[in-house]
């Protein structure tokens, strides 16, 4: 049986997360990245080159390949990875199902105008800006993690995978920001270090950047 491809830019972005469910679940799969060309371009033909030629119906990256299923889409490729390993990622009750949605929202919501200020130039100057501005965010999260091991229920889904990734990047950016938020950031991370296989794929060598060379801030 041929292992699935997960396929993505040679950073760890939207695609980490992914990698790292994959990981936890044990699944041997094929992590396809795309290079980038050299500056100043940084052109993306490596990608473009064989977009439309892989059989996908709304080709993009992240993709997944797993036989004849032909997935784009994070949060299709999410759910379809848990569906297959381990449903219970997905969550066990329609209440858990729509709690992880609705934190994914909130995540990709949050991650938005940080992302933003890492692509630009003057990342130096708008990540501090960027930072601070979500604070507030964090906070909410400080009181609904209080009493919980895991975001959804007492048992991890795929959504932690990706707040996990989303508080690691904020650690890179500034070591001191989520402590001095609050310890129960750290705490989190610890627990998902503690899944099967994390600690070993998190700590794995030669680990690509957050962002691509165009980025003000790579990470």
């Amino acid at each position: 049986m041929q292992q699935p491809i997960l396929g993505y830019w040679e950073i760890r972005g939207i695609a980490e997360p992914l990698r790292m469910l994959l990981a936890h679940f044990g699944v041997a799969f094929e992590d396809k990245q795309y290079t980038f060309g050299p500056a100043p371009g940084f052109d993306k033909s490596n990608w473009l080159n064989v977009k439309e030629t892989l059989g996908f119906d709304f080709p993009n990256l992240p993709h997944f390949i797993d036989e004849n299923i032909k997935l784009t889409e994070s949060l299709a490729i999410y759910e379809y990875i848990c569906a297959k390993y381990n449903p219970s990622y997905l969550g066990n009750t329609i209440a858990e199902k729509a709690y992880a949605a609705m934190i994914t929202g909130v995540l990709k919501d949050f991650n938005s105008p940080i992302g933003m200020a890492t692509y630009s130039q003057d990342a130096a100057t708008l990540l501090p800006q960027a930072l601070e501005s979500q604070k507030p965010v964090l906070a909410r999260f400080v009181k609904y993690l209080e009493g919980k091991t895991f975001l959804v229920g007492d048992h991890p889904t795929y959504v932690d995978f990706y707040f996990y990734e989303s508080l690691d990047r904020l650690d890179a950016i500034d070591p001191s920001y989520l402590a001095g938020i609050s310890p129960i950031f750290a705490a989190y991370k610890s627990h998902i270090r503690s899944l099967a296989h994390v600690e070993e794929f998190v700590t794995r060598p030669n680990r690509p950047h957050f962002q691509g060379p165009a980025f003000g801030w790579r990470g």
